[in-house]
């Protein structure tokens, strides 16, 4: 079973509570987070450090794979931000989640999609209503690029998901479902489980959390059948 969790960065815009829960992180994730210059991109990556803290609690480091993906040993997860939220999915098999705001720009639609999604599902819809349906388009397919681990060496343009507007993912092993999503966003994530539970989670219960069962339903993770 898949349980994601989505944050809303905007209470970190309280300087004690941001270090606070920078405090918390790994010195290798507070450099990634002073990458950054905006406060914004820095409150992203200190939420998504954050939830990496919890699994490397319960499951020892993450490292990164060669195509860039997160890996500990006994858990699958994957990470997603956009605007001003983080969403975050854990398993036991592997998975891929995206999370992104209405407001993308219409230009990159015809490079990520296939002929026939556009011609289908842009061209046929009233123009107010074109970015909503192509980032509905867009966060299934990141989420599926995600969860067979190889983001965009899979060209986005070269497989479809939309069928009748029904959500489809090209591997038959897999299944891509849309999340209850805040005002303006869209979510999805994409993995061989077929149940999902959805969690807008508290900063503070993030901060206060000292391992990923915590804020697990039940405090553990559901395991497959062997």
């Amino acid at each position: 079973m898949i349980q994601c969790f989505i944050t809303d960065c905007s209470p970190l815009e309280d300087t004690q509570l941001f270090s606070r829960a920078y405090a918390l992180l790994s010195e290798e994730r507070r450099e990634k987070a002073d990458f950054y210059r905006f406060p914004k991109d820095k409150m992203l990556s200190v939420v998504a450090g954050l939830y990496i803290r919890l699994i490397e609690q319960s499951y020892g480091n993450v490292t990164a794979d060669e195509k860039g993906k997160l890996h500990a040993v006994g858990v699958e997860f994957s990470l997603s931000h956009s605007g001003h939220y983080v969403a975050f999915a854990v398993s036991d098999r592997p998975v891929g989640v995206d999370i992104e705001a209405v407001g993308r720009n219409m230009d990159i639609a015809r490079r990520v999609m296939t002929e026939e999604e556009y011609e289908d599902y842009i061209d046929t819809v009233e123009e107010k209503d074109r970015e909503d349906v192509f980032i509905r388009m867009w966060t299934a397919k990141e989420s599926y690029m995600k969860a067979l681990g190889l983001g965009f060496r899979l060209a986005p343009e070269t497989f479809r998901v939309f069928h009748g507007y029904e959500l489809r993912s090209p591997d038959e092993t897999m299944r891509i479902q849309e999340l209850s999503a805040p005002e303006r966003y869209h979510v999805s994530v994409c993995s061989e489980d077929v149940g999902c539970t959805v969690k807008f989670q508290g900063i503070m219960e993030l901060i206060n959390a000292d391992s990923i069962e915590d804020i697990l339903d039940n405090g553990h993770m559901v395991k497959r059948a062997e």
